[in-house]
């Protein structure tokens, strides 16, 4: 391959690229805007799975949001988990704070064993999320199906540009080649 060959390949493999991109994130889009948390559904070519779509639970978070309030509490409630690390620095013991924030996720708010707010600390759930799992044979089915033609219905229109029935005879179509510099 010359340079100018793989200039061009580089080239339209971006714009490819961009192009894939955008359909993913509107399709995924879609998903999470149409589906239910849970979803599962098999993406098929003919009556073979290429692989999976599913819509995630989104992950819960717990977070300090705010930082004073929460170690006003410390210092207040539990002043055995405020350690002085030098003359002028001071915290919340590590561990401690990672025991609050485990215990606050799983249980959806920060609250102590016997109920009582804990305040500065936010618990939040994330967005669901897609999942797609591939099949083992996901590429060799998908190259199949190209190689065919069967795909052009379904992802030709992401290349309006492109007809049906514009592809020339020879797949090789000659192209021209520009130099930047020249």
């Amino acid at each position: 391959m010359t340079r100018e060959e793989q200039a061009l390949r580089l080239v339209i493999t971006r714009v490819l690229k961009d192009v894939l991109k955008d359909s993913d994130d509107s399709d995924r889009a879609a998903v999470r805007e149409g589906w239910v948390t849970g979803d599962r559904l098999a993406g098929a070519l003919g009556k073979r799975a290429v692989g999976h779509v599913q819509l995630r639970k989104g992950t819960t978070q717990a977070t300090v949001t705010d930082q004073t309030a929460f170690e006003a509490w410390v210092v207040a409630n539990r002043p055995e988990e405020w350690e002085t690390v030098t003359t002028t620095v001071t915290r919340v013991r590590p561990a401690y704070l990672n025991a609050i924030l485990t215990v606050a996720k799983k249980a959806g708010v920060a609250v102590t064993a016997d109920g009582e707010e804990i305040p500065g600390v936010t618990v939040s759930a994330g967005e669901p999320t897609v999942a797609v799992t591939l099949s083992a044979d996901a590429a060799e089915l998908v190259a199949s199906a190209w190689q065919s033609g069967e795909l052009w219905e379904l992802i030709g229109g992401l290349l309006p540009e492109l007809a049906a029935g514009s592809v020339a005879e020879d797949p090789i179509a000659p192209h021209r080649l520009v130099k930047a510099d020249g």
